[in-house]
């Protein structure tokens, strides 16, 4: 029977295709590629048949950059060769990073020859093609389609030719699978990647970095495609990373960091939206969170009637959650349709007799000292393998019998972006007393909070302000 998610699924005997799946290297120094030399050997040792890299691997746009990843691939694969003599397939693609960070940063590169980036800038004109080819040793090309063990990979580089609109392919993907949807065997998946996501489908309309839609249209005639994309950093912690509706869309997460781009979050750096230096935005009473430990990827393996997908994080080496398990084929039934997928999740709850602690303190925003209030609370605990994603404050004034809601704020999860834990950590707001347009006695409730949005009992403590 097969499960909707199960662990150690992916280690079943039988798979007809393995891939390691990553994205969003980012190398910029010297050992910056440790990270990808360990999810190479990691993948190497799981008997994979090919590697796919969903873009962003050189973050300012420069050769040298590239040349770690590929010194770092065949290390892992000589001669893209696993050690049983198997070839194993490179499957990576260009990101934005790769095609225009030569134009953002490389100072000292600049300084030294201003004229230099023409030799080393990967995007500069002629060089995407040059470079790939050369670092590589295989030929470039905007849009490419490879057979690995019988099953078609394709893969869209970003476009050569804009740095702003999340398009990818030099040539059009809709024109691309109009010309060529005919030669993909219906009866199996084939897979697809570009860097950003497929507008519409994971993480919905809300994702950050999504393309112009016209990913989304071009594969939409196909059920048994499987789109893989990242550029988000979204972690695999949260399930809304698979989507299923006219075809399968898949976040791959960021070997790097995980986003911290929620927001609204009060220890979150958000999109510019809430906070910031911007002195237009409210200020914030917390530090941003640290999610460089965010290291994470995937290994599918392809069976006759399932694609089971193993989430992996890269520091310590530990699962991310149980397997997540697509039936084959795709269009049989849609577990991961997000209605679907949001009906079998419950809400994390507290402890019986948890109790949050508030306090008034002191706190450096900006460079001025601010009067804050600062609430601690017990990590909620899971459900039904249902985690705490974050957390809701609500601030309500109790005066003349009356309960007046003043303000409501959300935090993320200390672990949010991490392996589970069994102990956790508790969970911190801090909110500046100039939120507080009433003072008086204050009651603060909060609430734990899923990744689709399922929300657990409250529990509450009050304080004069």
């Amino acid at each position: 029977m097969r499960l909707f998610a199960a662990p150690g699924a992916a280690a079943a005997p039988g798979a007809k295709l393995k891939l390691g799946i990553l994205s969003d290297v980012h190398i910029r120094n010297p050992g910056d590629e440790a990270p990808l030399m360990k999810a190479f050997s990691y993948f190497r040792d799981a008997g994979v048949d090919g590697v796919l890299i969903a873009g962003d691997i050189a973050d300012t746009g420069r050769r040298d950059q590239l040349q770690l990843c590929a010194d770092s691939w065949y290390k892992a694969f000589p001669g893209d060769k696993a050690p049983d003599g198997r070839h194993v397939e490179k499957l990576f693609i260009y990101g934005n990073h790769d095609m225009f960070g030569w134009k953002w940063a490389n100072k000292e590169f600049r300084e030294a020859d201003p004229e230099s980036y023409k030799v080393w800038g990967i995007g500069y004109e002629g060089n995407p093609a040059k470079i790939w080819e050369e670092v590589f040793n295989e030929k470039y090309e905007p849009i490419w389609m490879k057979n690995v063990k019988g099953y078609t990979v394709i893969g869209a580089h970003w476009m050569e030719n804009d740095s702003s609109k999340h398009k990818c392919g030099g040539i059009e993907i809709e024109e691309f699978m109009k010309k060529h949807g005919k030669e993909l065997d219906p009866s199996k998946p084939f897979f697809y990647t570009q860097h950003p996501h497929l507008n519409g489908t994971c993480f919905g309309s809300w994702a950050w970095g999504r393309d112009d839609g016209r990913a989304t249209r071009a594969l939409s005639p196909f059920p048994n495609a499987v789109a893989f994309s990242g550029h988000s950093h979204y972690t695999l912690t949260d399930e809304r990373s698979v989507w299923q509706g006219a075809f399968t869309s898949i976040n791959t997460s960021s070997l790097k960091y995980s986003s911290t781009d929620y927001a609204l979050r009060e220890n979150m750096d958000g999109n510019g939206s809430a906070y910031g230096d911007n002195p237009k935005v409210r200020p914030r009473a917390m530090t941003a969170m640290n999610t460089y430990a965010g290291k994470q990827g995937m290994v599918m393996s392809v069976f006759d009637d399932r694609i089971v997908l193993e989430r992996h994080e890269f520091v310590t080496d530990q699962s991310l959650g149980d397997d997540w398990v697509i039936p084959l084929p795709c269009a049989e039934s849609k577990p991961f349709a997000y209605a679907e997928h949001a009906k079998r999740r419950v809400a994390p709850e507290f402890d019986e007799g948890a109790v949050p602690k508030a306090s008034l303190t002191t706190v450096d925003v900006r460079g001025q000292k601010v009067e804050a209030v600062e609430l601690t609370f017990p990590p909620a605990r899971t459900r039904s393998k249902c985690r705490v994603f974050e957390y809701e404050i609500t601030a309500t004034l109790l005066a003349d019998e009356v309960e007046l809601v003043q303000l409501q704020r959300r935090v993320m999860a200390y672990d949010y972006f991490r392996p589970e834990t069994a102990e956790g950590r508790e969970g911190l707001c801090r909110i500046p007393l100039s939120d507080f347009k009433f003072r008086g006695k204050c009651r603060f409730d909060v609430r734990p909070i899923e990744c689709f949005g399922h929300k657990g009992s409250t529990i509450s403590t009050t304080i004069k302000i």
